[in-house]
């Protein structure tokens, strides 16, 4: 999904930050379709607790997930500033549920760091690395693990 991360050392990517109850994370720009905000969802039964629900958005049915229960932390509540980060998975559309956007920042591939020894194999998997910027650490997720279906 996030090809320009795997390209060579100086490269630069764009990342669209996000807060996660208050972690800060990020997503390439690149593999983001669009940023929305939550409206009504229908609930779908049986669907793994982490599913909100689907909305329609433009005549597509968009699966909407909440990141953070997805990531290992509480439900969220949903407030004014919560957002639905629109990606794409093997030809289907899911929201990502976020507490509140950040910005979008331009880094270089080789300055990422490998998550911390002491985040669990559980979490971990769901992070490409780290970064530091301005007295802040920025978790780069891989969408691709976050989105597949076992936990």
């Amino acid at each position: 999904m996030s090809q320009t991360l795997t390209a060579q050392g100086g490269q630069t990517v764009l990342l669209a930050t996000f807060f996660v109850r208050d972690a800060l994370c990020a997503l390439d720009a690149a593999g983001v379709q669009e940023v929305i905000r939550l409206g009504p969802v229908t609930p779908v039964r049986y669907a793994p607790e982490e599913v909100l629900g689907i909305v329609n958005l433009r005549g597509k049915i968009v699966t909407i997930v909440d990141l953070g229960l997805r990531l290992g932390f509480p439900r969220t509540v949903a407030g004014a500033d919560s957002r639905i980060f629109i990606v794409e998975d093997r030809n289907e559309f899911i929201g990502l549920l976020v507490d509140r956007v950040d910005e979008v920042v331009e880094v270089e591939r080789r300055h990422w760091q490998p998550p911390p020894a002491n985040v669990s194999w559980g979490q971990a998997r769901f992070f490409q690395g780290i970064y530091r910027a301005r007295g802040r650490v920025i978790a780069l997720l891989d969408a691709g693990q976050i989105l597949k279906t076992e936990k």
